[in-house]
């Protein structure tokens, strides 16, 4: 194994020293994107995101917060950063955060839709705001632990998967800008996670066992559904009551709120049926909660907003391609048609399971990243 990553950052070379910018995390990814920088003779400095206040917008509430939102993450980055010789800097995006990410989280419930936060963060926060920050510190890239990839062309740069499947999160980042694309940097898009662990422990540094958070960062124990009662439960309606209604139209039974569910959703129902059922559609006028059988939650189609052509210029016929419509799923092929500059038609060539409004439609071609945008449903619904 070879512990220099120049092949990582493919088309860019260091005769000049460039000022990058990581957004350090506190965790082993960007600990090693930075470190790997460090030692190809970038100027690195360390930018740490304080991304979560309480609901009253003052005191730090991280001691219930993990991932990226924990109490201990700008603490370990800036130790990263003492050992590679770096400045470090926390610079406070609370309130652009919770605008952009956590209200939309809200926001979604409220409206029947499963939200994914990961990828607005990456929208507008990290390569908005986070960006625009480095930018202004003198920087010209700003590099992340992304296990993701960026191929350089004639005039444009498109995104890729990463080399090594297992850990691609190229999923999470179709909302970027060409621009964005232009001045980032993904070191970690050609290694496997084994090889970042051996290059964090060849710098020595403090964060080479830390383990992976799996949970939304700023929700605690992953417990959504209390992290909306104690931050917007004066706002959500959807924290009450409505009817389960069944296969044959009839009410089975009461449940406690549709922001409790998600469309695919089996576990926790709260029912006694002769077979498994499923959420199929969550009505929010009634707030009611449809459940169907396995074999009767798959559709031929999806409509799509918000779309986001982050490789390519915007087709004006329809095109072919694979499509994801959650993170850990497998892509399908589909045909993807604009109906505007804001909306697409998705029509999949073989029946889909639990196409889930809030989600992201990726749309991939080979290993790269064409576009994506926000699943709306499946019968025509074109918010």
């Amino acid at each position: 194994m070879t512990l220099s990553s120049t092949q990582a950052i493919s088309g860019l070379k260091t005769e000049t020293r460039t000022t990058v910018a990581v957004a350090m995390s506190g965790g082993v990814d960007s600990s090693v994107a930075a470190a790997l920088l460090v030692e190809q003779g970038y100027d690195v400095i360390g930018l740490t995101m304080h991304l979560w206040t309480d609901a009253k917008g003052a005191e730090i509430s991280l001691n219930r917060a993990s991932g990226c939102c924990s109490i201990t993450m700008a603490e370990d980055a800036r130790a990263v950063a003492d050992r590679l010789g770096m400045k470090h800097y926390v610079l406070n995006l609370s309130k652009e955060f919770h605008e952009a990410v956590v209200e939309n989280f809200a926001g979604e419930y409220l409206r029947g839709r499963t939200p994914n936060p990961c990828v607005r963060c990456n929208t507008f926060v990290k390569w908005q705001t986070l960006l625009e920050k480095a930018r202004r510190l003198g920087c010209e890239y700003l590099a992340t632990g992304h296990y993701a990839r960026i191929e350089r062309g004639a005039g444009r740069a498109m995104l890729r998967r990463a080399a090594y499947p297992e850990k691609d999160q190229s999923y999470a980042l179709w909302g970027l800008s060409q621009f964005s694309l232009i001045h980032t940097l993904f070191p970690l898009g050609d290694l496997p996670k084994s090889d970042v662990r051996e290059i964090a422990r060849k710098f020595d540094l403090g964060t080479a066992e830390k383990p992976e958070s799996q949970d939304i960062c700023f929700v605690p124990d992953n417990n959504y559904r209390r992290f909306l009662q104690d931050n917007f439960g004066s706002q959500l309606r959807v924290l009450g009551g409505g009817e389960f209604i069944g296969p044959d139209g009839k009410v089975l039974g009461r449940h406690d709120g549709i922001a409790n569910f998600t469309v695919g959703q089996r576990k926790g129902l709260g029912l006694s049926a002769g077979r498994p059922l499923y959420v199929k559609r969550i009505e929010t006028e009634t707030d009611r909660v449809y459940l169907d059988y396995d074999e009767n939650c798959v559709d031929m189609q999806a409509m799509a907003h918000d779309v986001n052509w982050v490789s390519i210029v915007p087709p004006d016929a329809p095109i072919q391609c694979d499509v994801k419509i959650r993170y850990r799923s497998e892509a399908m092929r589909a045909n993807v048609t604009s109906l505007d500059e804001r909306r697409v038609k998705i029509e999949f060539l073989e029946p889909v399971r639990a196409i889930t409004p809030g989600q992201s439609a990726v749309f991939y071609r080979d290993d790269y990243v064409l576009g994506g945008a926000i699943l709306s449903g499946t019968e025509g619904d074109l918010t």
